[in-house]
């Protein structure tokens, strides 16, 4: 799973999301009529839902559907102020028109009109809502819509209640948000693992042990915050003239290894002090497992683990250079043995 993989992760989600939480009218059909997506035609809104039970409402546009199917309003609301519907039309009317005749189809520019074939009209339920109090509304006969018109369509084959899509949206998120935090772990893993000082390259957990300090190694630690310049300085100038010169050339000049031997060889002694630094570590810092410097630790007196550390260095890797073998010195905080390292200059 790599980059490319969370972006179409994320711009699927972001049109799932959009899907979902749709609230366009219908860009196919006309004000009255609905898009039936298994026909891919436009349905009217009078053949699915009746008439409007309830004198003085009308259709609202598209019946409250969109081009999905999804319910995103009531299918009937009521008329605007001026506006009448006693006898049940698709639309109001204004009222000082006296009885409202049946509204012109309402065109939509823009909009495809083709006609699904025709289905009977259902027949008009009986309105669940009761009559306002004669004093709140100076026309009598109508309704208060305080009730909505929830009852009257719930019943009918098709109706989503639009209070039901948040909770359909709740599990896609969740979904999505799970997807996306198992994403980022794995990149954060990955990013981890490809770090050339991660313990995981040396093979044994048990070696990182070795570069927690003891309270033995307390005065070894400050000292090596100390020395921190004159490391820099060690790396800086006195072995600038063997950054390029072979790993090999230590196996020829025998003093100097000598020397190297005596400081980085050492283990914990019988006290229990933890030793800093030494051939152990420097072979994790090449790459090779703790099995293998248990084995070359196995081999003393009658053979140095660091010998042996530089002659499978330079058989595995022959371009392997002091200026390297240095810097890991100095990542180890050995000032000693950069000092030493320093008379091949």
């Amino acid at each position: 799973m790599g980059p490319s993989w969370l972006l179409w992760t994320v711009a699927v989600a972001v049109l799932l999301l959009t899907r979902a939480a749709s609230m366009e009218a219908s860009s196919f059909c006309g004000h009255l009529e609905y898009w039936n997506s298994d026909k891919r035609c436009c349905s009217r809104c009078l053949q699915r839902f009746g008439p409007p039970a309830c004198p003085d409402h009308e259709f609202t546009e598209n019946c409250g559907l969109n081009d999905f199917g999804d319910t995103v309003a009531h299918p009937f609301k009521k008329c605007s102020p001026g506006y009448c519907n006693p006898n049940g039309t698709e639309l109001c009317s204004q009222c000082s028109s006296g009885a409202a005749a049946a509204p012109a189809h309402v065109e939509s520019p823009g909009r495809t009109h083709k006609q699904c074939r025709k289905k009977p009209v259902p027949p008009k339920d009986v309105c669940p809502l009761k009559p306002e109090d004669a004093g709140a509304s100076s026309s009598p006969g109508r309704w208060s819509l305080g009730q909505t018109t929830k009852n009257e369509v719930s019943s009918r084959p098709g109706f989503v209640s639009a209070s039901v899509l948040p909770l359909a949206v709740l599990p896609l998120l969740l979904v999505l948000l799970l997807i996306l935090a198992v994403v980022l772990l794995s990149l954060f893993k990955r990013k981890v693992r490809s770090r050339p000082g991660s313990s995981s390259a040396f093979g044994d957990p048990s070696t990182s042990l070795h570069y927690w300090p003891c309270p033995g190694t307390l005065e070894v630690l400050e000292s090596r915050n100390r020395g921190k310049a004159n490391l820099l300085q060690l790396s800086s100038w006195e072995l600038q003239g063997l950054a390029s010169q072979p790993l090999s050339l230590l196996l020829d000049e025998l003093e100097v290894l000598e020397e190297l031997i005596m400081l980085l060889d050492p283990e914990p002694g019988p006290s229990g002090s933890t030793a800093y630094g030494t051939t152990r570590h420097l072979a994790a810092r090449y790459g090779l497992p703790a099995t293998w410097s248990t084995f070359a630790y196995s081999l003393r007196p009658s053979r140095s683990p660091l010998r042996a550390l530089i002659e499978m260095v330079v058989a595995r890797e022959p371009s392997a250079t002091l200026g390297q073998f240095g810097t890991y010195l100095a990542q180890l905080g050995r000032t000693d043995a950069l000092q030493v390292l320093s008379k091949l200059g």
